[in-house]
């Protein structure tokens, strides 16, 4: 299994528009794609909140190839869906982890 992980430092003024359009817009598409096998949506805690609030979304996928798909086929259409509405209002940043041992 691997893991995708992008974790994002939102703005505090579209924090809540963020999180709706993550909700009702963002994770549905992105679960329609077919590539993805799940996903968490976590907010990291212990930080400093000054600049705004960060999130991780966590991709889980079956494979190597199951991930390539994805990053081949839909990343970049999903970054503009998020760019599209937010662009300048938020950073983020990618990394891939490879599980070794898991409970599931």
């Amino acid at each position: 299994m691997l893991i995708y992980n992008v974790t994002y430092v939102i703005e505090r003024d579209i924090h809540g528009p963020f999180l709706k359009f993550a909700e009702r817009d963002f994770l549905p598409v992105l679960m329609e794609t077919g590539a993805v096998d799940g996903y968490d949506f976590t907010r990291l805690r212990g930080v400093d909140e000054t600049d705004g609030y960060t999130y991780c979304l966590l991709l889980r996928f079956a494979s190597r190839p199951a991930f390539d798909v994805y990053t081949e086929k839909h990343q970049l259409q999903m970054q503009k869906m998020i760019d599209g509405l937010f662009k300048g209002k938020y950073v983020s940043f990618p990394s891939v982890l490879n599980v070794v041992l898991t409970t599931s």
